[in-house]
């Protein structure tokens, strides 16, 4: 389709749109009720049927204006920490009076304090925009000691798997924004790497509008990090340990130390005086599983392809050992915010954090051919072998932002943004394999085989926002702007040997190392259009997208003998291409709709069309050897996905009540999918698991969410989500085999209670249960946990409180599955796992609040421009 045509549809739509309008303006002062000073920064929200229509926060002199109101009665709710709130019933705006000049709103100073009963049992715990949802970090309070990982595997659009693998709704391709900015690292990475003590609210955004990058079939998550709240200086520390000491032990082989233990300690600083708001913070984090693993792959000999000797009989690898996993992470921040004048701030913000985490798979297999998968061994081929497979990963992720925005006028705004974005992850497998000959120690001999592999891939990403924003004399709204970003990523891989003489260096894979060097540049631009007419409230947005990317390998020299395993893969494969370059135009519409049926019924709907780019680990040759019987590696002639996302939400609110529905769909075409392939002559002697990927069919998920915020009986705050869709795998046939076609009924429920107790005590618990879902060559099982925490606030240490925490109260943190391999109906892989994961352990903490005057509201970040 022709593309200025199109433009050209869009453009025209959203021009007719801006004449529709016609909205209306709150405004007035906020000060204090004895003094008569200006109160600068206090929160300002219009609110519709107990809702929340639109709000602002007062300006240095204490002034507010809400633009963009449509006609009906509204109440304005004014709030101040340190000071009662503030709510103003039956303002109205009319076709004939549309400005409500409130004058002066006075604020009375408050009799109790911020911990007080009221402000904690009213919070909802979810809250919903025109494009995204947004949760109170905070109400979840047993995953307070973690990270942001913890925090989002309470969401009901959310998952978690065992290994800390993030998805939302059934796909782990996403972006993390942090405070409105994107970021470049791996999710699930960066994920773990924000302390959960340090997050606001965590926002779902499953349909970005055209201003957000088009990258990730599951849309973004933007974590909100506390902000300076005081004025003068505040200081936040606090501290956690816990564990399972009653059962601790160490593995028998290994002597490796078997626990839960784990610790976390905190500090922050927040200075704010006049137009300069200072922030810091300081985080340490030290987090151990303990566990154990069961894994029962086996692999069909074929006749015309095993070198076994046992053709038409199946090779077996029963394994089962501890599977101890454990992260070290710390994170420092530092930013600034500076109002240069009425019409101009300056912001800067800097993050670093460094991470180090592991697993160690301690596991003795029982290896032997059989006539089935449950046979009995043929005589003389039971062999018994402990092998300990350690993966170690470490990195550091930095992150640079400064931003400057102006106003011109009344009705337009021009922000400037620039990041820098560099991290470095480093990854080794070490694989023993040892003769097994009972439980002993057994580090002090010399291993039967021995290989490691490292690599080592440092990032540098850069990023330039320039965006204009103005406002029409209807309250209609115009974004456009450009958005260039360049990423540079560099990969070296070495996989040694011991052989026979005790020395690394086998020749006969030396070939293995290598290395890549990414260079991905994609130029965006975008306009967006949002008004409303009547009851309608739109935006409508179009981004346009040019990728240019080369990738290039420097060895190819394995290529003809792995890839020859996948021949159906990339059909004419040249085994010496060392360059790989892709170039592509895109185009992305964006739709957003809210409807207000009535004063407590209202509908929205969305769409937007989405990429998925992959990531380099999949593109990457490099040959892994992830456990003793799987081999994998990535393929550079990967290509994009492009996804079609759609949302229907229904919202129905009955007093401080309220319940939301959403349908939704989304359909992937040219999805990259995990290719299992079985090669006889490499690894074992029955053969290994070779995996790969490509490209090869579709995707689709079509189903509803449920949310819903109540006040279970005073005192008690209830939220419950859940969703139930159907996932559907349509991929070749030749590629996946009889597994080509994989369907499933996926839902899961997700809820936290917490109950106010007395003033100073409160009770939280959450639970949430999954089902088993198909994935392309595989399933996955159900999962389900149970967790509680308790808080105290003594009213005669003000500042102080003090928490415990039991995670897996029911002893059900278990992960398991199993994929395969197919020819036909044939079976010639099937790898069953389960990793259980002991439960019960118990956390304490304790913090401290201190500031040296009144608490007041938080300055607008320039980022709350975008989110």
């Amino acid at each position: 389709m022709n593309h200025k045509f199109i433009t050209s549809v869009v453009f025209g739509l959203l021009w007719s749109l801006s004449m529709l309008a016609q909205t209306g303006v709150v405004k007035g002062r906020v000060i204090d009720a004895q003094s008569d000073e200006d109160i600068p920064f206090a929160n300002v929200a219009l609110l519709k049927n107990g809702e929340i229509f639109t709000g602002t926060v007062t300006d240095g002199k204490g002034h507010f204006k809400l633009d963009n109101v449509s006609t009906g009665t509204y109440s304005l709710s004014v709030s101040f920490l340190g000071y009662d709130a503030k709510e103003i019933n039956e303002i109205e705006i009319t076709e004939v009076e549309r400005v409500a000049d409130l004058k002066s709103v006075a604020l009375s100073a408050a009799s109790v304090s911020i911990e007080g009963v009221d402000v904690m049992a009213t919070a909802q715990t979810v809250t919903s925009k025109i494009d995204r949802k947004s949760y109170r970090a905070e109400d979840f309070a047993t995953a307070s000691g973690g990270t942001a990982v913890d925090v989002l595997d309470k969401l009901p659009a959310v998952s978690v798997d065992g290994d800390g693998m993030v998805s939302v709704r059934g796909t782990s391709d996403f972006l993390v924004y942090i405070n409105g900015k994107p970021t470049q690292t791996s999710a699930s990475d960066i994920l773990s790497q924000i302390p959960a003590a340090q997050i606001k609210n965590v926002e779902i955004i499953t349909v970005p509008g055209a201003r957000y990058d088009a990258q990730g079939k599951g849309g973004i998550i933007n974590i909100t990090t506390q902000k300076g709240a005081f004025d003068g200086l505040s200081v936040v520390a606090s501290g956690m340990i816990g564990g399972t000491p009653w059962t601790n032990k160490d593995d028998v082989y290994s002597r490796q130390a078997l626990n839960n233990n784990r610790y976390n300690t905190s500090v922050s600083l927040m200075y704010n005086k006049d137009k300069l708001s200072v922030s810091g913070a300081l985080t340490m984090q030290s987090r151990n599983n303990k566990g154990i693993g069961i894994i029962d792959p086996y692999i069909y000999q074929h006749p015309d392809e095993s070198v076994s000797g046992y053709p038409g009989s199946y090779y077996v690898l029963d394994g089962e050992g501890s599977r101890p996993k454990w992260y070290t992470n710390m994170m420092a921040n530092a930013g600034l915010n500076y109002q240069v004048s009425d019409n101009a701030e300056l912001a800067a913000s800097y993050q670093y954090s460094k991470r180090t985490s592991g697993r160690t798979a301690n596991y003795v297999y029982k290896a032997y051919f059989s006539d089935s998968p449950d046979g009995e061994p043929y005589d003389g081929t039971l062999q018994q072998i402990y092998n300990p497979n350690d993966i170690h990963r470490d990195g550091w992720f930095s992150n640079l932002s400064v931003d400057y925005i102006q106003n011109i006028g009344d009705q337009s705004k021009l922000s400037t943004s620039f990041i820098y974005e560099t991290s470095n992850l480093e990854q080794t497998i070490d694989n023993k394999e040892y003769a097994y000959d009972g439980d002993r120690y057994y580090y002090d001999d010399t291993p039967d085989f021995h290989s490691f592999q490292s690599d080592d891939t440092p990032l540098d990403a850069y990023r330039f926002v320039l965006d204009y924003q103005h406002t029409f004399d209807n309250g209609n709204r115009l974004n456009t702007g450009v958005q260039p970003q360049w990423i540079r990523l560099q990969g070296e891989f070495a996989y040694d040997t011991i052989i026979g003489n005790g020395y690394w260096g086998d020749p006969s894979i030396e070939s293995y190392d290598n290395s890549i060097d990414l260079k991905r540049d994609v130029y965006s631009a975008y306009v967006d259009y949002s008004g409303k007419t009547g009851k309608l409230n739109y935006v409508l947005g179009l981004r346009a997208e040019y990728m240019d990317q080369l990738m290039n390998v420097s060895s190819t020299e394995y290529f003809e003998y792995v890839y020859g395993y996948f021949s159906e893969i990339g059909g004419g494969r040249d085994f010496n291409q060392k360059d790989f370059q892709q170039r592509k135009f895109d185009l992305f519409p964006t739709l957003h709709v809210k409807y207000d049926i009535n004063d407590a019924n209202s509908l929205s709907l969305a769409a937007s069309r989405r990429i998925n780019r992959p990531p380099a680990k999949d593109m990457a040759p490099f040959l892994y050897r992830r456990h003793q019987e799987i081999y994998e590696m990535g393929d550079p002639l990967l290509e994009p996905e492009y996804t079609l996302n759609a949302e229907l939400n229904y919202t129905r609110r009955f007093g401080k009540n309220n319940i939301t529905l959403t349908g939704f769909y989304r359909g992937v075409d040219n999805a990259i999918y995990r290719v299992n392939r079985v090669a006889y002559d490499m690894g074992n002697p029955g053969g290994v698991l070779l995996r790969s990927y490509t490209n090869a069919g579709n995707q689709t998920a079509l189903g509803a969410e449920m949310g819903m915020n109540f006040d279970l009986i005073n005192k008690v705050k209830v939220f419950v989500g859940g969703a139930l869709y159907d996932f559907q795998v349509i991929a070749d046939d030749e590629l996946l085999g009889e597994s080509r076609d994989s369907r499933s009924t996926n839902w899961n429920i997700k809820s936290n209670a917490s109950w106010l107790i007395t003033a100073p005590l409160k009770l939280t618990v959450d639970y949430s249960i999954k089902s088993a879902s198909v994935t392309p060559q595989g399933e996955s099982l159900q999962f389900e946990a149970l967790n509680a925490a308790i808080n105290y606030t003594p009213e005669k240490l003000r500042g102080w409180t003090f928490s415990a925490r039991m995670l897996d109260v029911l002893g059900t943190n278990q992960a398991g599955g199993y994929t395969a391999a197919y020819e036909g109906e044939q079976i010639l892989l099937r790898r069953g796992y389960v990793y259980d994961y002991e439960g019960q352990i118990v956390e304490f903490g304790i913090s401290y609040s201190f500031n040296n005057k009144k608490q007041k509201s938080q300055r607008k970040h320039i980022s709350d421009d975008y989110f």
